[in-house]
């Protein structure tokens, strides 16, 4: 029992001795086991160069209760020896002047200098600009895709002042947004004021987006830019480039000082402003040139919409046959989304537009000037087709022929409207003026012919010269001393004439006509008026251009009038008529010379002239006026010689008698003149018609040739010749066999018979010799 008990003692205690060893085992394992792991954690001996490091390091800058910007490095290493820190994976974030930006800039390590409290990052850098708030991520997270309002800048050692908060560089920066991407040398970016600069040897391009979808993600060349720096300031998405800047778009190229670039809310190119002697040119079949204070483009994400001169605008358009200038304070321009050619001009401010083509000169002045341009392909050229201004001068010059030489010739328009349309060669095909219409247009050294009217609409032919004028409503001309007036007026250029209708009135310094319609012709001196046509003289000093039967002026009609004022002559015909005092002369054709002073009237001509008293009637006789009428095809009156005569078929006759003949002189002296010219007496030297008041002419004798046939009170007498005295009322038969026959048929004859109005004597020269016979009537 006992034996067995302790047995079985032995075995537990064995059993619990092995335990303990095995615990004790276990426990000093673990320890050594920790004791291992504790001296792997224990740091390695710090070199003795470096003399702190840290597992992180921030700084940042607080101004007022506003923090501007943060540095942060995952790690920092201060050494002991130059002052310096090396800062690993460090980035800086500017929050902007009201915490409205997110900027950021990353690089691998930087040194922190303790002397000058700057940071130098000798490896790449990249920068972000800009960050939207949807995108703002912690810092050291990885980058997300394309930001609509990120601007990036990839660059190298970086030199960062936390002081002043500016970055710089003098190594090469690209930088890159999403609707552009460009490059330069040397870099600055400001942290207060958030603006990134590049220094030097700038080159952009700005993209456009599908004209369908302006957010499209497949971006297109719009725009080349290469300046000597550029600045861009995120919060006001605004591109400064300096000069000297050019740009380049499709058939566009700018070349100016200072180029400022607006981006809208999704960066495309809003809006291009040039300044410092900007000059915009463009290439193509006319190459144009426009020069300006200050040039502006506005832009759609698609295409450059519109571009706006300010300032002493110039533009200069080359073509083929010559060029186009216009000057203005403002111009601004549409483009055809298709062509990129210009689609409307509107000019302000003391416009002037100069063309001279093929020798054709053209110049406009106006307050403003709106020109249309026809639809082109791309590629092609601009095509003026519709062109509108206000209250504009126009003046025109080119060539024309004269007397078989080339000669000057100058037009000049000017209306409170204006309208023209174009061909589609750029010629001005039609020209259209309402309102105070001033035209004017002279031939070499010629007198000027000035005309006005309410509307005018001139034509021009292909080779730049007018070809046709039309003026309408109260049309009035003016050229030297003469003027008209008509409703109407047209001026053909080809056969240099003017042809004027509607209540025509044509007026010189003598006299003034009317008519239906008139027409002159410059290069002849023609002029011709149709249409119940009147001619009144001008009384100058109470005599006559033409003739000289009265004293005051002489008045003249007919149906038509032809006329030339370099010979004088003036034709009328069509029951032509001409009065003056109680003169008449009345014919198919009336032909007065004022140079000559001779009238030749024909066809069923009639004629009233006034007979100077007889001297031996009674007082009450004389105050009764004697005339005498004429009828004939043809009358000559000479007013110079005081003398006219009828032919072909003449009768005359007055109150007391009447004689006919195949041709009749008729004899005038003044009023009041006793004299009686001799019918064989040469004519005197053309001195004028006479003029002044007293002067008016009365027929003083006449005589009748070739089967003459007189009749008085009962009595009449053939012969070869008839001459009437009015003095004494004395006719005088002669020539042939004179007869003179009594009412009863009792015939006198004689080698000469003498017979008075107003007695019944007749005396009889034969060759029997001389006796006196008297008649005696008897009445029943």
């Amino acid at each position: 029992m006992r034996t067995t008990e302790a047995a079985r003692y032995a075995r537990w205690s064995a059993g619990i001795a092995v335990l303990l060893i095995v615990v004790v085992a276990c426990v000093y394992g673990a320890r050594d086991w920790q004791s291992r792991q504790a001296r792997k954690k224990v740091p390695a001996a710090v070199p003795s160069s470096v003399e702190q490091r840290s597992a992180g390091f921030t700084f940042s800058k607080v101004v007022g209760d506003r923090t501007e910007f943060t540095v942060r490095a995952s790690r920092a290493t201060e050494f002991s020896e130059g002052g310096r820190s090396l800062l690993e994976d460090v980035w800086i974030t500017a929050y902007g002047g009201a915490g409205e930006r997110f900027d950021n800039l990353h690089t691998r390590t930087c040194d922190y200098l303790t002397a000058s409290e700057s940071i130098s990052c000798a490896g790449d850098v990249q920068i972000d600009l800009d960050r939207a708030p949807d995108q703002q991520v912690q810092a050291g997270t990885p980058q997300q895709g394309n930001d609509s309002k990120l601007v990036r800048v990839a660059t190298s050692h970086v030199f960062f002042d936390h002081k002043t908060g500016l970055a710089t560089t003098d190594r090469l920066a690209n930088f890159q947004f999403s609707q552009g991407e460009g490059h330069g040398v040397g870099f600055r970016y400001e942290v207060p004021q958030g603006e990134m600069q590049l220094l030097s040897s700038v080159e952009l391009a700005l993209h456009s987006a599908d004209p369908a979808d302006h957010t499209s993600q497949t971006p297109t060349q719009l725009l080349n830019l290469s300046g000597s720096s550029m600045s861009f300031a995120d919060d006001q998405r605004m591109i400064h480039v300096t000069g000297p800047v050019h740009a380049h778009q499709a058939n566009f190229d700018l070349i100016c000082g200072k180029l400022d670039v607006e981006l809208d809310e999704h960066m495309y190119a809003h809006r291009l402003i040039a300044t410092e002697n900007p000059e915009l040119r463009s290439d193509g079949p006319s190459p144009i040139s426009l020069k300006a204070a200050t040039i502006t483009a506005l832009a759609s994400p698609a295409r450059i919409e519109a571009i706006v001169a300010d300032g002493e605008v110039h533009a200069i358009a080359q073509n083929p046959d010559g060029e186009d200038q216009l000057q203005a304070d403002r111009v601004g321009t549409e483009l055809d989304p298709i062509s990129n050619l210009p689609r409307l001009l509107i000019a302000t401010g003391n416009v002037r537009v100069h063309s001279n083509r093929a020798g054709a000169v053209r110049n406009l002045q106006t307050s403003m000037l709106r020109l249309d341009f026809a639809a082109s392909e791309k590629g092609g050229q601009a095509r003026v087709k519709h062109a509108v201004t206000p209250a504009g001068i126009l003046e025109l010059q080119d060539k024309e022929m004269l007397s078989g030489k080339p000669v000057r010739e100058r037009m000049r328009l000017a209306a409170q409207h204006l309208e023209a349309d174009f061909s589609g060669e750029n010629d001005l095909r039609e020209l259209r003026g309402s309102e105070d219409v001033h035209f004017e247009k002279q031939i070499g050294e010629g007198s000027p012919q000035i005309a006005t009217s309410r509307d005018m609409a001139a034509q021009f032919e292909p080779s730049g010269g007018w070809s046709i004028v039309d003026q309408t409503g109260n049309v009035q001309l003016r050229q030297d001393n003469e003027t008209a007036r008509a409703e109407r007026a047209h001026f053909e250029r080809s056969s240099d004439t003017t042809l004027l209708e509607g209540s025509v009135v044509v007026t010189d310094p003598d006299s003034s006509t009317t008519a239906r319609s008139a027409i002159f012709n410059q290069a002849t001196n023609e002029f011709h008026a149709i249409g119940r046509v009147a001619t009144v003289e001008t009384s100058n000093g109470g005599g006559s251009q033409f003739v000289n039967f009265a004293a005051g002026p002489a008045r003249v009609s007919g149906e038509r009038l032809d006329g030339n004022s370099a010979t004088g002559r003036s034709i009328y015909s069509g029951k032509a008529r001409l009065w003056q005092g109680d003169s008449i002369v009345e014919g198919d054709t009336i032909d007065l010379n004022r140079q000559t002073h001779i009238l030749i009237a024909t066809g069923q001509v009639h004629a009233v002239f006034p007979q100077a008293p007889q001297a031996n009637h009674s007082q009450a006789r004389s105050s009764k006026p004697e005339y005498w009428h004429a009828e004939g095809n043809r009358l000559t009156y000479l007013s110079d010689e005081n003398r006219g005569r009828m032919e072909d078929k003449v009768h005359t006759h007055s109150d007391e008698g009447a004689m006919t003949g195949d041709a009749v002189d008729f004899f005038f002296a003044p009023a009041g003149n006793p004299a009686t010219p001799d019918a064989n007496a040469p004519g005197k030297q053309a001195q004028g018609p006479a003029k002044g008041p007293g002067t008016g002419q009365q027929l003083v004798r006449a005589s009748a040739f070739g089967r003459v046939k007189v009749e008085q009170q009962g009595r009449h007498g053939n012969g070869d010749r008839a001459d009437y005295t009015a003095e004494n009322g004395k006719i005088v038969l002669s020539g042939g066999s004179p007869t003179v026959y009594d009412a009863s048929g009792n015939a006198t004859h004689g080698r000469q018979l003498t017979f008075f109005f107003g007695d019944d004597s007749i005396d009889i020269d034969s060759a029997e010799g001389s006796r006196t016979l008297t008649l005696h009537q008897v009445e029943k």
